[in-house]
């Protein structure tokens, strides 16, 4: 009998929703646009009208999600049922029963032969990256991944992801990551342009998007491992700005010939990623 209940509760509350999203639809060119944000995650991504006490989700096979806000202790929060859409800043995540959308980032993009140009939701930067990649945010709040081997906290705003299949055939590359972080510790500003990673790097200076930058490059290694960084940093409105990218690949000596692991083109992918920081500029 009680689960006869709740099945019955459940059935009314999902009529009761596919009501008001229907009328809400068909009455929407009669009231005010809502504010219209774009999320890009590592999911896939996703449109938000927010309105007065609700949102409404728009995914890219056309259907549409209406959620009412919630309460929050911090940040924003929509929910109804098993779905639950919460926000903190520029970032957000989204649940849909067992489906989730994690680190999105709130943006606008253009898509223009093959490549996606990006502009933060507070447009403060932009950057244009190949459309075959995917584009999203960081966690919700500070955190060391802003920037690579750091012990101070900040922000990751966004990441380009390359993943193995860059390459069609067998390579010892593992995935590439491009990134922008920012952080307004005093020690990160402090050091923002001193570079501290040991005697096997280097650092030179670099124009990009007619600013100056201080370009270092430098190798962590371990467990057969590389990860080989280039790490452009500025001093930006009183915070420290690192737009740099990391290419991890193995050992190649880890790998018996009849496995069929070949070198990778390591010119390859970075000319790619040199091409995503070029791209990088600030706007305000």
């Amino acid at each position: 009998m009680k689960k006869r209940f709740i099945l019955l509760f459940t059935l009314i509350i999902l009529i009761a929703v596919s009501v008001a999203l229907y009328f809400f639809l068909q009455n929407k060119n009669k009231n005010p646009a809502g504010n219209i944000v774009n999320f890009y995650c590592q999911e896939g991504n996703f449109q938000g009208e927010f309105g007065q006490n609700y949102v409404l989700l728009t995914f890219s096979d056309k259907t549409n999600l209406l959620l009412p806000q919630a309460t929050s202790g911090s940040g924003i929060r929509y929910e109804l049922g098993s779905t639950t859409f919460i926000g903190e800043g520029s970032n957000a995540s989204l649940t849909i029963g067992t489906t989730t959308y994690t680190n999105c980032i709130a943006g606008n993009q253009i898509a223009k032969n093959g490549t996606n140009t990006y502009t933060d939701l507070s447009k403060t930067f932009s950057l244009s990256y190949p459309s075959q990649f995917k584009l999203f945010g960081g966690d919700f709040g500070y955190s060391q991944d802003w920037s690579a081997d750091t012990n101070d906290l900040g922000l990751l705003l966004t990441e380009v992801y390359i993943p193995q299949t860059f390459f069609t055939t067998k390579t010892n590359f593992g995935d590439a990551k491009f990134t922008v972080g920012t952080s307004a510790d005093p020690d990160a500003v402090k050091n923002c342009l001193v570079y501290n990673y040991g005697p096997v790097g280097t650092t030179s200076e670099a124009m990009i998007g007619g600013r100056e930058f201080t370009k270092m490059e430098f190798t962590d290694a371990g467990a057969g491992n590389y990860y080989d960084t280039t790490s452009y940093r500025t001093i930006y409105n009183n915070q420290c700005y690192a737009v740099e990218y990391t290419i991890h690949s193995s050992n190649i000596y880890n790998y018996s010939p009849d496995q069929g692991v070949t070198e990778f083109d390591k010119a390859a992918v970075t000319s790619v990623l040199e091409g995503i920081a070029q791209s990088f500029k600030f706007i305000q």
